[in-house]
């Protein structure tokens, strides 16, 4: 259980970012809380089903493009207040509709903080 009350972890989720892309999906996430860093991520939850974390990147403010299997404890993320990291997945689009997602950083500070969101693909 983490230590960041729910009602703040929510926050941290871009509401209207989860969207199809021509390769799967994406979402974001933008910190409003304060700095961190990202050790790794567990698996994103979409509906109660896993994501591949080989089929997972994630895409920095700047343009760089991650692999999860590039982010670990010799080779952190730091997330500063403000920063926007868009996770995208390789696979099938989601189908139109709401959706439960759960994205859990593994934060140096907090560890693993589950970051709740319901959001709608149109």
């Amino acid at each position: 259980m983490s230590s960041v009350p729910v009602f703040l972890l929510k926050k941290l989720y871009v509401k209207g970012s989860l969207k199809n892309t021509a390769t799967g999906f994406e979402l974001t996430i933008q910190n409003t809380l304060a700095p961190g860093t990202i050790l790794g991520l567990a698996p994103l939850k979409v509906d109660g089903a896993e994501c591949p974390l080989a089929q997972t990147t994630v895409l920095l403010s700047d343009g760089t493009r991650l692999s999860m299997s590039d982010v670990s404890a010799k080779s952190p993320l730091r997330f500063n207040v403000g920063d926007k990291v868009t996770i995208q997945v390789l696979g099938q689009p989601l189908p139109a509709g709401p959706h439960k997602i759960t994205v859990s950083p593994k934060t140096k500070e907090a560890g693993v903080l589950p970051i709740p969101a319901d959001d709608t693909i149109t």
